[in-house]
């Protein structure tokens, strides 16, 4: 059966009105929502606090410095060497070890020496009885001393002519020569002439190179310090020359920096320098500036410097990297601020100081400044609270919490 057009539009119009009626009807959660909105107060939705970290203004002390990189070297460093060939016989260091001066390092074989010794003894024996001979068998010519008198005082004269610039080296060596032969024929010589035949002299000078030889078969230390580079072994043979280790004096360690003409009038010899080894990270060091090169590098315009710095402890090695900061220049009674307080907007400088918990913007004029502290000529004073981290978002009279 058709329904009618009429009662279709009849029930819809029920239904719409039914959802009307529906969505008017009050709930619980409308009621619930209605309240909790009733007590939120907007006032503090605009009311921010900032946390911040400050410092304090301080009047005191700028150091300047100059930054620069170097290694670590010992004060002394020798390559020990051998003054003769032998065989080793005896060794009494390894690497690392610390000696003391005049510590027996090294012994060589030394028997070969020790004919050599006896051998220059028995030729000095033989040479005495020569001269014995000889001096016996001299001639003697008395009427040649007035010849020997005179010819002492010409040579006297002849001194004194050279000390007074009166002749020239070259005139002074042959006249010296000439009267010396004229002296040697009076007699006045007769001794020295006498030794040199008999083989005395010769001798002697055998006997004291033997013994220097003899000296050598034994290796000392020349000074306090550390072995390094030692790998020889007992029957080892080493040739006169022959580098043998490494003596390295750490007490006192040296670093070489290169620092620009520009900065060079800045520092003076006994200047204090902080020392910074990445290898030592827990350790702070001061040093002195101990020598200031007088030649620049035409190349990179540069100046060598030479550091000294105490290694007590020996923690320091030669070979070790080191950042250094040289002072350089040093301001007094001047106001200062951590570096990290400044800001700049709008090409101005400027710091927040702390009053009441607001944060208050100031502009500062600065003046010099080192790694961590900058001058302000004006703008804040000593005591004042400043801030040094969260500041970035401030305005003025922002409200902040100090969370030092």
């Amino acid at each position: 059966m058709k329904i009618p057009i009429k009662i279709i539009y009849l029930i819809v119009a029920i239904i719409a009105l039914i959802f009307m009626i529906y969505a008017f009807l009050p709930n619980g959660n409308s009621t619930e929502n209605d309240t909790n909105q009733s007590n939120v107060d907007y006032n503090k939705l605009d009311e921010i606090i900032f946390n911040v970290k400050t410092d304090t203004v301080t009047k005191g002390t700028l150091v300047q410095k100059i930054t620069a990189n170097g290694i670590v070297r010992a004060d002394k460093e020798l390559d020990v060497s051998a003054n003769i060939s032998g065989v080793i016989s005896e060794i009494n260091i390894y690497d690392g070890k610390y000696v003391n001066k005049n510590d027996i390092l090294i012994r060589l074989d030394d028997r070969e020496y020790q004919i050599n010794l006896r051998e220059a003894e028995e030729r000095i024996i033989e040479a005495k009885v020569n001269y014995g001979f000889l001096i016996k068998d001299a001639p003697t010519d008395s009427t040649k001393s007035e010849e020997k008198e005179i010819i002492t005082k010409q040579l006297i004269e002849l001194e004194k002519q050279y000390e007074n610039s009166l002749i020239t080296e070259e005139e002074y060596n042959e006249k010296k020569d000439e009267l010396d032969m004229k002296l040697i024929f009076t007699g006045a010589k007769r001794e020295e002439l006498i030794l040199n035949k008999s083989g005395y002299n010769a001798a002697i000078n055998q006997i004291d190179k033997a013994k220097l030889n003899l000296d050598y078969t034994v290796i000392r230390a020349p000074f306090n310090g550390v072995i390094g580079n030692f790998d020889l072994v007992i029957g080892e043979r080493i040739g006169a020359g022959d580098k043998l280790f490494k003596l390295f004096s750490t007490y006192t360690m040296k670093i070489d920096i290169n620092i620009l003409e520009s900065e060079l009038n800045k520092v003076s010899i006994g200047n204090n320098v902080e020392i910074e080894i990445p290898a030592l990270p827990e350790e702070k060091f001061i040093g002195k500036v101990s020598q200031i090169s007088p030649y620049i590098d035409t190349e990179n315009r540069t100046s060598k410097i030479v550091l000294s710095i105490k290694n007590i402890d020996s923690k320091i090695k030669p070979g070790m990297f080191a950042k250094v900061l040289v002072a350089s220049k040093t301001l007094n009674d001047k106001i200062l601020i951590p570096k990290d307080a400044l800001l700049v907007r709008d090409k101005r400088n400027l710091v927040f100081t702390v009053e009441d918990s607001l944060a208050k913007w100031k502009y500062v004029d600065i003046g010099e400044q080192n790694d961590k502290y900058i001058e302000v000529i004006n703008g804040v004073n000593a005591g004042e609270n400043i801030i040094v981290e969260g500041h970035f978002n401030l305005a003025h009279d922002s409200k902040v919490r100090i969370i030092n």
